[in-house]
């Protein structure tokens, strides 16, 4: 046992504390972005960079650990795979944030479902050759894995149930793609119901006027919500001179927030207690910070950005979206909510 704990090293370059610290806070900056947020853009940035850090992940990964003479251990293997699962479901996360804001989706949703399976094609290469995957297989029978407590990570009985999960999740992923892009391909083939009635309608002049390009701006204080068009980007409405507002609070988004940190730190605790518990006799393993570590730092700098950006200009009141015809195309548009507290109070 000794032997094989004295012989275990991370990867620097896959593993190391700069790479993880990257996943960590492109995972927690995102997740906050997307609750937040009302801009597609804002979202597809962050989102495409750490898509693309998830597949460059796993691909390398899956090159180094089934090369002749492989350069990852199993441990190597273990920690990706927490790395992928928490970065996997922000993905997922962000990408119902970005169908909420807009249908023009297509290719984030492609780009989406090409890393999901390669990610995918990595657990299973790791959970089926667990006994003999990586460098030092001759002491993979003493790699652990950790849900709050440790179990090895090379018996039968823990790949059994390793591949059992992966394969639900694979077949539930698989389910949901597939019926979304049949309701897309549906939806392309069946007319909109406006197209069948747009040339029935009554001219500008005999229905109601014409809306600004901005109807926030414009909008008379008697209007009600059915006169506001439809939707793609969040701007702010500020109040009118003199309209004190009452500093609301979303508890839905408040709510989304504590589960986005409450998965956030069980994937960060058990995958820092996965090397420690690998790597019992290292006071601080992987810790080197040289150029691997610290590049993936500024990856961060995006998702961060942009979630300050979004807290600044909506705080954590709640908002509402309303629809916006900008020359030739609909774009969302979030405002803050406090009708409720304006009407009461006029």
């Amino acid at each position: 046992m000794s032997t094989c704990q004295d012989t275990f090293s991370l990867n620097t370059d896959i593993s190391g504390i700069g790479v993880r610290l990257s996943y960590y806070l492109q995972t927690l900056f995102l997740g906050c972005l997307s609750a937040r947020s009302g801009s597609l853009d804002e979202i597809a940035g962050a989102l495409y960079t750490l898509m693309a850090t998830n597949t460059a992940m796993a691909v390398t990964a899956l090159i180094l650990g089934l090369k002749p003479q492989p350069e990852i251990t199993l441990q190597d293997g273990v920690i990706i795979i927490y790395l992928l699962s928490m970065s996997w479901i922000t993905v997922i996360f962000s990408l119902a944030s970005c169908n909420r804001l807009s249908g023009d989706t297509a290719i984030l949703q492609l780009v989406s479902v090409f890393q999901s399976y390669v990610i995918v094609a990595f657990f299973f290469v790791v959970v089926g050759q667990a006994p003999s995957f990586g460098q030092t297989p001759d002491c993979n029978r003493e790699a652990v894995a950790v849900v709050f407590r440790r179990f090895s990570a090379s018996t039968r009985s823990g790949r059994i149930v390793g591949g059992t999960l992966v394969g639900l999740v694979v077949i539930g992923y698989t389910f949901m793609t597939v019926r979304d892009y049949t309701a897309r391909v549906l939806s392309w083939k069946t007319p909109k119901p406006e197209d069948k009635v747009s040339s029935h309608t009554l001219p500008q002049s005999q229905g109601r006027q014409t809306r600004p390009e901005f109807p926030h701006l414009s909008m008379p204080s008697g209007s009600s919500d059915e006169t506001i068009p439809p939707l793609q980007r969040r701007l702010t409405i500020k109040a009118a001179e003199g309209t004190k507002r009452r500093r609301l609070m979303d508890e839905r988004l408040l709510f989304m927030l504590l589960c986005i940190v409450i998965c956030w730190f069980f994937f960060v605790l058990n995958t820092e207690l996965v090397i420690r518990w690998n790597q019992p006799t290292q006071a601080d393993p992987g810790s080197s910070w040289q150029f691997g570590q610290i590049l993936p730092m500024f990856l961060t700098f995006l998702p961060f950005i942009n979630m300050i950006g979004a807290f600044k200009e909506f705080g954590i009141k709640p908002t509402k979206q309303v629809d916006v015809r900008k020359t030739d195309r609909e774009m969302k548009v979030s405002i803050i909510w406090d009708t409720k507290f304006d009407a009461q109070h006029k």
